[in-house]
């Protein structure tokens, strides 16, 4: 809840106005609240009011953001709402904002945007507000107030009475107010009565004397100060807020701000000990001040606006002035600072004012060229004015947004011409001047074939007090070099801290996709049928290497065509190799090997391996190669070869090797590694080789990892050692087996519930929960759970026997002695394979769990209540009740925490449905979240809110009495947000003090 500390303090005299906070306590009753009108009427006075006075009896949670220019951008507008909200460390986006309001609930928000006007239309942040108004939870409210309001999609809720607005009427004095606030100034109210109670010239004029003009009146005040005063207030108009150092360093002499706030009106101190002049005072200001002295005023408050970061201020300075040397220097400020997320509504502004005669200057031709980049980075203007800037500025902000143009182009040639540039340095070299050298440095040296030396280089690139998006061009090709020099662990741990949670979803791959190279497919769930995203450029890279995973999984289908075109279309090495590399993959997945060797061959006559650039770039997919062509086998095979690329080399020898009837290399290559380097067909046939030799085990292990598709390649490959491992390895049954858990157990057949005599046992239906929830299980803990007190040799033969029994009730149609596909048992394990003949509630429960996250993050509300939905249609009844009488404490602790899920998502469902204005469904999903676990403050406070809604006086009576009856059985009060929802369950005649000793009994 917003403090009292947390509200800007109105610059003049008080005036308690009950109309206009009743007026604005109305806000808790519309999603939207307009208070519209210009400089001087109270509005900020007005709206603190009403928000001191619903802290006396709150309904919800404010949260106030005083609007400035620089939340023109949707970041910086996203950053403050999130942090009125007291959200730290989120992603500044306008989903955080909604997502944040979305998981207040059912607490009401409402998020107040003071001087809303600084937001101009059209801009990043009105888009935000726009997004903010047309997607705003029902459990949310938006105040927005300002002298003006951007265009915003309001239209359908005006015409649903959804808004209300308060304009220049309503904010007017009464002329009950004027004599209240000149009773407090003991002043004579007849001469403000007459300015039409216009709150701030009223102020003025009681100030000023009865005699004078609210015109006149700011005249007069300002034309009596001493000129230090007068030059302090100046400094302080300009700087919106400051302390006596920032205006002493502004004025060039000392000042005391607190005697200035005593002598003029709207001029006050506010909670965090900053003072503030209010808007009046500028237009006055401007007419009194000689322009001279204001413009050098104004140069100097620029320079202090510039050190603070607020650029937007001290531009709009600068423009007032048309001082156009002064907007030259803030607009190398603003690109330099800036960069990957230039403000472009701003710059085209200060462009838009710059003279037609100047526009050729090098730091307007520079903003030029960022608005451009900002528009469209493959503008072919944007070099040439980033050019003709150089040649005069010569400033990092220059060079840096060149390198951002050339990095988004992938401009190669470009980034080695910039090269150069990186070595003039301007005196010492900046964070910027530094990663800009090191970074092109290191792109040569890449271009050159020499990867080991770029990785030296671009280590040295600093990513802090940098710009956002060089310093992601710098992780991304410290990224590349890690998987160039054959060090992709190292490339996956890099992409993990830095990119692990980027926005981007093909940002996000990285990780996973290094360490596949790395020969570790543990990410394999996410890297299987993936779309490349990002620009045309990073779609391409991903699609070749995608292509090479998904050739190794067996998921590519025989009319997939050319995923990277024709080799011979490129003309360049480094594109050529993923074509080619994409291409032959695709021939093997066929069974057309020769065809493959001769993409090769031909790709190597156009670009010979002695071509280091070529060769490095071929290593990435060493194993294809290696296998594919004997002229790349013999020069890797003298080669010195990072880490990773030595493990794929090793896998290709492993073919090679079993190929000529030498099987040591492959009984000894580990499985991972023959799954990562290797193509389906190629370590399916490894696999077979092995296996001709009665060892199984690789081949067992692929089928395990990838399922029916081996199955495939096994009957494909043919031989004694296919036909052993299709003998020896169980195939997918005939039937699609279903498993219900979540409830009493029940078994299904394609979709036929059953009753055989295996279900009717208690033990295999035992053992069967227990592999559902924990689908590998020793031997010795199955009989320690099931049979406790048996000795050994009797606790193992009923296992054998209900293991008997189980394979029968999950495979009627397997033939005796076949091996079961689902019940694995292995040595000492007994492990439930998961398979797509196999489906469990308790699974599918689980897997839905984890979309809703996504769904939410994403925006998509309906798909998380559809996903939060089906996740509770499962639920029968208690889970896995056969496992209630065993001994082991753990299982309990289980299926507590499976009861506790499933009320959490009885609630989030509850909550979402409250957020999207339902009425009724809210009820009825916290009475089944309550009928679980009366005692959560969470479903309480569901279900208060959803009485609240049903405006059900009989139903908001039963609600209230039910939490207050559970809280007293806990003998605890209840906490601040359900004790805020308890008192808006009171009739409106119970006074205040009745309404606290009411919660609290």
């Amino acid at each position: 809840m917003t403090s009292p500390t947390a509200l800007p303090r109105p610059l003049d005299v008080e005036v308690t106005r009950l109309r206009l906070v009743r007026r604005l306590a109305r806000r808790w009753e519309h999603p939207v609240t307009l208070v519209v009108a210009g400089a001087g009427f109270g509005k900020t006075t007005a709206l603190v009011q009403a928000v001191r006075a619903h802290l006396l009896e709150p309904r919800g949670v404010d949260a106030w953001v005083s609007c400035a220019p620089v939340h023109e951008s949707a970041e910086h507008l996203a950053g403050a709402l999130l942090d009125a909200l007291s959200i730290k460390d989120s992603k500044r986006t306008l989903r955080a904002v909604l997502d944040t309001l979305i998981c207040a609930a059912p607490l009401e928000t409402c998020l107040l945007l003071d001087d809303v006007h600084e937001i101009p239309t059209g801009s990043p942040g009105a888009d935000l507000l726009a997004g903010l108004v047309r997607d705003l939870p029902a459990t949310a409210h938006l105040v927005l107030c300002g002298r003006e309001l951007p265009d915003l999609p309001l239209a359908r809720r005006e015409a649903a009475g959804e808004v209300i607005t308060i304009g220049p009427d309503e904010l007017s004095f009464t002329d009950v107010e004027v004599r209240a606030l000149g009773r407090r100034l003991d002043r004579d109210p007849a001469p403000a009565g007459a300015l039409r109670g216009w709150p701030a010239l009223v102020r003025l004029a009681f100030a000023a004397g009865p005699a004078a003009p609210w015109r006149y009146a700011r005249e007069e005040i300002l034309n009596r100060l001493p000129e230090p005063q007068r030059h302090a207030l100046a400094a302080l108009a300009a700087l919106d807020t400051a302390t006596d150092a920032e205006v002493a360093a502004v004025t060039g002499t000392p000042v005391a701000l607190d005697d200035l706030a005593r002598r003029i009106p709207l001029v006050g101190r506010l909670d965090d000990g900053r003072y503030r002049a209010h808007d009046l005072w500028t237009e006055a200001l401007c007419r009194t001040t000689p322009p001279g002295e204001l413009r050098h005023l104004h140069r100097r408050a620029a320079g202090l606006l510039a050190s603070r970061g607020d650029l937007p201020r001290a531009g709009a300075l600068a423009c007032r002035d048309q001082d156009w040397p002064l907007l030259a220097t803030l607009s190398v400020d603003l690109v330099n600072t800036t960069m990957s997320a230039l403000p472009q509504g701003i710059a085209e502004r200060w462009l838009a004012h710059v003279p037609p005669a100047i526009r050729d200057q090098p730091a307007f031709l520079l903003l030029h060229a960022a608005v451009l980049h900002a528009t469209d980075f493959t503008d072919p203007r944007i070099d040439p004015l980033l050019d003709r800037a150089w040649a005069d500025l010569k400033h990092t902000a220059v060079l840096g947004q060149a390198v951002i143009t050339a990095h988004s182009r992938a401009d190669l040639p470009r980034l080695v011409e910039l090269a150069s540039r990186a070595d003039e340095p301007n005196g010492a070299p900046t964070p910027i001047a530094l990663v800009l050298r090191h970074s092109v440095a290191a792109t040569v040296a890449e271009v050159r074939g020499d990867p080991e030396s770029a990785l030296a280089e671009i280590v040295r690139a600093p990513t802090v007090d940098v710009p956002a998006q060089i310093a992601l061009a710098t992780v991304r090709f410290h990224y590349h070099c890690l998987n160039m020099c054959g060090r992709a662990g190292e490339a996956a741990d890099l992409a993990d801290r830095a990119l692990g949670d980027a926005d981007e979803h093909h940002l996000r791959l990285n990780g996973p996709i290094a360490r596949w190279f790395d020969g570790d497919p543990s990410d394999l769930c996410r890297l299987r049928g993936v779309p490349p995203g990002g620009t045309a450029r990073d779609s391409f890279v991903a699609t070749a290497f995608l292509t090479v995973i998904a050739s190794c999984c067996g998921d590519i289908a025989p009319s997939s065509g050319l995923p990277c075109g024709d080799p011979a279309d490129h003309d360049n090495p480094r594109d050529a190799v993923l074509a080619c590399v994409a291409t032959a993959v695709m021939a093997v997945c066929a069974g057309e090997e020769t065809i493959a060797c001769q993409t090769f061959s031909d790709h190597l006559t156009r670009w010979p391996v002695t071509d280091r650039f070529h060769e490095r770039h071929l290593r990435r997919f060493l194993a294809v190669g290696y296998v594919l062509n004997a002229d790349l086998r013999a020069a890797w095979d003298r080669a010195e070869l990072g880490p990773s690329h030595d493990k794929a080399r090793t896998a290709a020898r492993a073919l090679v090797q079993a190929r000529k009837g030498d099987l040591i290399p492959g009984s000894r290559l580990p499985f991972e590694h023959a799954l990562c380097f290797l193509p389906l067909s190629w370590s399916v046939e490894l696999a077979a080789r092995l296996a001709g030799t009665g060892d199984l085990a690789l081949g067992r292990w692929l089928a395990d990892t990838l399922g029916p598709v081996v199955h495939q390649h096994f009957r494909r490959t043919g031989g004694t050692g296919a036909a052993t491992l299709l003998t020896a390895l169980p195939s997918p049954p005939i039937t699609r087996t279903g498993i219900a858990v979540l409830g009493p157990m029940k078994v299904t057949r394609d979709g036929v519930a059953v009753d055989v005599p295996e279900l009717r046992r208690v033990r295999v239906r035992q053992l069967l929960g227990l592999l559902v929830l924990r689908p590998l299980l020793t031997r010795e803990q199955a009989v320690n759970i099931l049979w406790p007190d048996l000795a050994p040799a009797d606790a193992a033969r009923n296992l054998r026997v209900t293991l008997t029994h189980l394979r029968r009730l999950l495979e009627p149609d397997r033939a005796r002695g076949d091996a079961s596909y689902h019940l694995r048992t292995e040595r000492d394990t007994i492990r439930l394979v998961r398979s797509t003949w196999l489906d469990v509630d308790l699974w599918a429960a689980d897997l839905l769990d984890t979309r809703v996250p996504a769904a939410r993050t994403s925006g998509d509300l309906d798909q998380a209540k559809d996903l939060l939905t089906a996740t509770i249609a499962l639920w029968r009844g208690n889970p896995l009740p056969d496992l209630a009488g065993l001994a082991d404490p753990d299982l309990h602790v289980d299926t507590d925490r499976l009861r506790a899920h499933h009320v959490g998502h009885l609630l989030t469902l509850g909550e979402l449905a409250l957020v999207s204005g339902e009425t009724t469904r809210p009820a009825h999903l916290a009475d089944r979240a309550l009928s679980l676990d009366p005692y959560t403050p969470r479903a309480h406070r569901l279900t208060l809110a959803a009485a609240i809604r049903t405006r059900d006086p009989i139903r908001i009576c039963a609600t209230r009495e039910q939490v207050l009856a559970i809280l007293a059985r806990l003998g605890a009060p209840p906490d601040p947000a359900t004790e805020l929802l308890l008192r808006r369950t009171l009739p409106p005649t119970v006074g205040r003090e009745q309404r606290g000793s009411a919660v609290s009994s």
